[in-house]
């Protein structure tokens, strides 16, 4: 397989432990035509890993287009995501401000990937809405990005989530404990 592949390796170890099998079928992909070569090699076909059928079911699946079609597809799928969760998994800086944008920039993206095809994106986005509405979307990151300038200053992108702002309001009044000149006070100061 190095012989094919310039010496690299398919299997990459990962920055953080839920990018692993990302990673993996990232390099694979990057491999395809290394490793299409490498079964159709006189190599490959005269050696004993040849014979053996676990490795005729691997010729199979390399030969297969519709398996690297596939491929592709879930890497554009979770490529965004795995982006998101970098930073979420960061320790360089707090990744509160920063989540929800990220979470709505890959979401934005994978309906991107797939303009032509809605339908191939569709399930995979009911599954992430669900997972961000039950478990993510709460007023404190929804805090985190209307309070992060990076956020708050780009004017473009905010007027996309002006529905932040009942957010935090929502978190004033739940912190407050019912102090009216705090909320008061809260209130001007973001104004």
């Amino acid at each position: 397989m190095r012989q094919h592949t310039g010496g690299r390796n398919i299997l990459r170890p990962a920055p953080t432990r839920f990018a692993t099998n990302f990673i993996a079928l990232q390099s694979i992909l990057a491999q395809k035509d290394a490793l299409r070569a490498m079964v159709t090699s006189r190599d490959w076909i005269g050696s004993t890993y040849a014979k053996d059928s676990k490795a005729k079911k691997f010729v199979e699946q390399i030969l297969d287009s519709s398996f690297w079609k596939s491929c592709a597809d879930i890497v554009k799928l979770t490529e965004p995501l795995v982006r998101a969760l970098l930073i979420a998994d960061s320790e360089d800086k707090p990744a509160m401000g920063f989540l929800y944008q990220a979470m709505y920039k890959a979401r934005e993206e994978m309906v991107r990937s797939f303009k032509r095809n809605k339908r191939k994106v569709e399930p995979y986005l009911e599954v992430l809405d669900r997972r961000w509405d039950s478990q993510l979307r709460k007023d404190l990151h929804v805090a985190g990005y209307w309070l992060n300038p990076t956020c708050r200053f780009n004017v473009e992108e905010f007027e996309k989530h002006r529905n932040t702002q009942s957010g935090i309001l929502e978190l004033i009044g739940r912190y407050t404990h019912g102090d009216l000149e705090l909320q008061d006070k809260l209130n001007e100061g973001m104004r």
